[in-house]
């Protein structure tokens, strides 16, 4: 008995609080389906307070000053998202510093293009241009050992011609030269000769295969050639004083060889024959 008054207790606490919980809900407008119970009317809307500080813009006041120009820049963009067009030029460059520029690197593409389309010299300037540089470097030199690698430099340009077949005939007539095959390699030089008259080193190759057969007077005839071509070619001034030195002539071949001193100062065989000769030709004159 005790136990079922309990339990009818209970369950009258509980009807009582659902009644007003719906109630609740349906002052709030839970209860309605279409959520009107409860509105507020325009007309009986209470007029809203004034907020403290309106006159500021409290969202944008702890925005960090980059972000506002951030901020301000996005609002200048145009309709479709792009800022106005204006005067071109890298970030962070002033419009003037960047007109600049692109006049520099135009005038600079300018300029290379200029120098690419210019005429090129002649090889023939080129190879007056080198040797002119080596031969100073020559007689400057302070060491023996760099004196001589810096005439072997020179010899290489002399060897070197223009002509495709004239340096493979100057190729096989040397190479006959060195295997004591004289009448062939005489007759390639005749052939060279007349294909590059203007070479000096064909006749210079010429005249030492013409000394080598025992024919001084034609060796000599192209020495001379060679000196009115190349005045510096060193190889043919020694050549021509040995001819004169074997010939008798000593004072003669002494002159000569001092010339190739001027152009050569380290050559050693050459200043060996230079103190050699100064001896006995002063010897002569006492």
């Amino acid at each position: 008995m005790r136990a079922y008054l309990l339990y009818a207790a209970s369950l009258a606490a509980a009807m009582v609080a659902g009644v007003y919980v719906l109630a609740q809900a349906h002052a709030e407008g839970f209860g309605d389906p279409h959520g009107r119970a409860g509105e507020i009317t325009a007309d009986d809307s209470p007029i809203p307070p004034r907020r403290p500080f309106s006159g500021f813009e409290l969202d944008r006041l702890w925005v960090a000053p980059g972000e506002a120009d951030k901020e301000t820049a996005e609002e200048n963009l145009g309709l479709d998202g792009r800022k106005p067009a204006g005067p071109a030029g890298p970030p962070g460059v002033p419009a003037p510093a960047a007109e600049a520029a692109s006049k520099f690197r135009a005038a600079a593409t300018a300029g290379e293009l200029k120098k690419a389309l210019a005429p090129k010299p002649a090889p023939e300037a080129m190879r007056k241009q080198i040797l002119d540089r080596l031969f100073d470097r020559l007689r400057n030199a302070g060491d023996p050992g760099d004196a001589q690698r810096i005439a072997a430099s020179i010899e290489r340009v002399w060897l070197q011609s223009d002509s495709d077949t004239a340096n493979l005939l100057m190729q096989r007539a040397t190479v006959s030269t060195q295997a004591r095959q004289y009448p062939l390699a005489l007759l390639l030089f005749d052939k060279l000769v007349a294909l590059e008259p203007d070479w000096a080193e064909a006749w210079n190759q010429r005249a030492t295969t013409r000394f080598l057969t025992g024919d001084t007077d034609g060796a000599m005839a192209d020495i001379d050639r060679v000196m009115k071509l190349e005045p510096r070619h060193f190889g043919a001034l020694a050549g021509m004083g040995m001819i004169l030195q074997g010939a008798g002539l000593e004072k003669s071949a002494l002159e000569i060889f001092n010339k190739a001193l001027a152009v050569y100062p380290l050559e050693p065989n050459i200043q060996k024959l230079v103190e050699k000769l100064t001896l006995e030709v002063e010897g002569q004159d006492i």
